[in-house]
């Protein structure tokens, strides 16, 4: 309530003259909510012309100072997830040390300057300084790399969902890893706080420079694309090894090409790549965990003949090959470009994904854990410690800095 002139004070006392005629006759509470002390003061002076009850007598106003300066962290990130349709702040390039520094920087000033609003404006402030400078490296960059992590094992849908973000009706971010249940495994291990601080670690999940992927793919799946393609892929195991109870004990009609390109096009991993819409929710028991059941054992024998590759056994390349052949013969459509144990596309990018797919506008490194291990832990370990590798080989070709905590 800003008084410029003598025709502002006019227009002002006929208000509460008017207001006064009211409240005689109507017993109304009106709330005003006022933001400058000096405006609470020209209201009640102006008040005072025409009645001295027109204010409470008791408490002619509340003074509310606002939330504590302790909430502020999570009132910034709780609006940046109702403003941007429940995205997260990782998303946007700002993790919860960028929260804690702007709050303990408030706790330096007076109480009356610990306002909300300016601390959301310091909060803008450092995403547009943020996606600024990411801007400037990500036009360098031919095409966006993104890497997917893919877990084959019988129980692996359920350890996934704990890291990946599954939202139905948008394609484009099923699967991508999510901030938090990464930096529970970061904060309390003392090399990963090393390599991971935390801008690095929304650096690495969700920009076009790295987009990063968890996804699990059906055991059933991945046999049958093995067994069906061991011959093109030259896997060194037999169709009756393959089928010996005794050895990898998979069913007969596993072995049909046709069988493993329709188990494969109902995949997560196909899905994402044609670009198809995901299933909502857990996949039914039934016939599907029946067929994760029947594919154990081969994936436990697999798992055996990769980790002795050393003693020269078969080792990973050539599953990861039959692999690479099914998804070219089921995509053959698309016109994507497949590479098997090739380096990254980019050739000052040093790293040979276990499988790559070039598009017109992208390209994806699929690395494919045979793990046996099901704990979280161990699918958090593998995660950051691949993901490290190619952040350093893109750190050493962009410029970007190790600690991005400007």
């Amino acid at each position: 309530m800003i008084v410029d002139s003598e025709f502002d004070k006019r227009g002002i006392r006929a208000f509460f003259r008017d207001l006064n005629g009211l409240l005689r006759k109507y017993a109304i509470l009106i709330i005003w909510p006022v933001t400058v002390r000096e405006d609470l003061e020209n209201m009640q002076n102006f008040a005072k012309n025409y009645s001295s009850t027109m204010f409470h007598s008791r408490i002619p106003y509340i003074e509310f100072t606002g939330p504590p300066l302790k909430e502020y962290p999570n009132i910034a990130r709780k609006t940046i997830e109702f403003f941007n349709g429940g995205k997260s702040c990782y998303e946007f390039q700002l993790n919860d040390n960028d929260f804690e520094k702007l709050k303990n920087e408030y706790q330096q000033k007076p109480q009356e300057k610990h306002l909300i609003r300016d601390y959301l404006k310091n909060v803008k402030s450092l995403w547009e300084q943020r996606t600024n400078y990411l801007e400037k490296i990500e036009n360098s960059i031919p095409k966006p790399t993104e890497v997917w992590f893919i877990f084959p094992y019988p129980e692996a849908e359920n350890v996934v969902k704990e890291f990946a973000k599954k939202i139905p009706d948008n394609i484009n971010e099923m699967w991508n890893a999510l901030y938090n249940p990464l930096q529970y495994y970061i904060h309390e291990h003392t090399q990963r706080k090393a390599d991971w601080p935390p801008q690095r670690l929304t650096l690495a999940l969700n920009t076009r420079m790295l987009t990063t992927k968890i996804m699990y793919l059906p055991t059933n799946a991945l046999i049958s694309c093995i067994v069906a393609y061991a011959d093109d892929a030259k896997i060194k195991i037999s169709r009756e090894d393959f089928k010996d109870p005794n050895k990898y004990d998979v069913p007969e009609h596993y072995f049909g090409k046709q069988l493993a390109n329709n188990t494969l096009k109902r995949t997560p991993l196909y899905l994402q790549l044609s670009g198809g819409q995901n299933p909502t929710g857990k996949r039914k028991s039934g016939t599907v965990q029946k067929a994760l059941n029947s594919s154990r054992k081969a994936f436990e024998k697999i798992n055996e003949d990769i980790s002795a590759s050393k003693s020269g056994k078969i080792g990973d390349k050539p599953f990861n090959k039959a692999i690479c052949l099914a998804l070219e013969n089921t995509l053959s459509e698309f016109n994507f470009n497949f590479r098997c144990e090739q380096y990254h596309p980019e050739p000052k990018i040093r790293i040979k994904p276990d499988i790559t797919v070039e598009t017109s506008n992208k390209i994806i490194c699929l690395e494919f854990c045979y793990t046996l291990d099901t704990t979280p832990g161990n699918l958090a370990d593998y995660v950051l410690r691949k993901l490290n590798t190619y952040m350093k080989q893109l750190e050493q070709v962009y410029g970007i800095p190790q600690d991005l905590s400007w």
